[in-house]
């Protein structure tokens, strides 16, 4: 998990300033912008484009799949505002806590329906980036809600 720690000199270039240097400081920071940009297209494709983004994966939405589709977006979008509002917080803070619990619990419960849709060829090759960005995520804000 070095790694992760290495990603803080990006955070001036990126324009993302700093947070409190308390586990995880700016590179949970970074971890929290990036999963709120991330959630926030997926979100805007449901919403906007639901039966585009279906097709993509290899699957056909009639009008409740398209519906459906939308407002799961809607809780995409949910999450990238709280992400974004909750990265200048330290994880001390309950509310940041609390949103870093929720995404780690989300993710493990994402990667479990994404694998399974994938394995049983719900979608098409395609649901293997789900599944990796759940399990990036979720592994990413575990290291920060666990560090010492």
């Amino acid at each position: 998990m070095e790694a992760l720690e290495s990603l803080d000199w990006s955070l001036a270039a990126l324009g993302l300033g700093t947070a409190p240097k308390e586990r995880g400081g700016k590179t949970m920071k970074l971890w929290m912008a990036a999963k709120a940009i991330v959630v926030l297209l997926f979100g805007l494709g449901f919403i906007l484009a639901p039966a585009f983004l279906a097709s993509i994966y290899g699957m056909k939405l009639d009008p409740a799949g398209a519906l459906m589709a939308r407002l799961f977006g809607t809780a995409f979008i949910l999450e990238s505002i709280v992400l974004w509002f909750a990265r200048n917080g330290a994880i001390s803070e309950k509310p940041v806590r609390g949103v870093v619990i929720a995404v780690v619990v989300s993710n493990a419960i994402g990667v479990i329906v994404t694998l399974l849709a994938t394995l049983a060829g719900t979608w098409n090759a395609l649901g293997w980036l789900s599944v990796g960005l759940y399990l990036v995520f979720g592994l990413a804000f575990a290291y920060y809600l666990f560090k010492k």
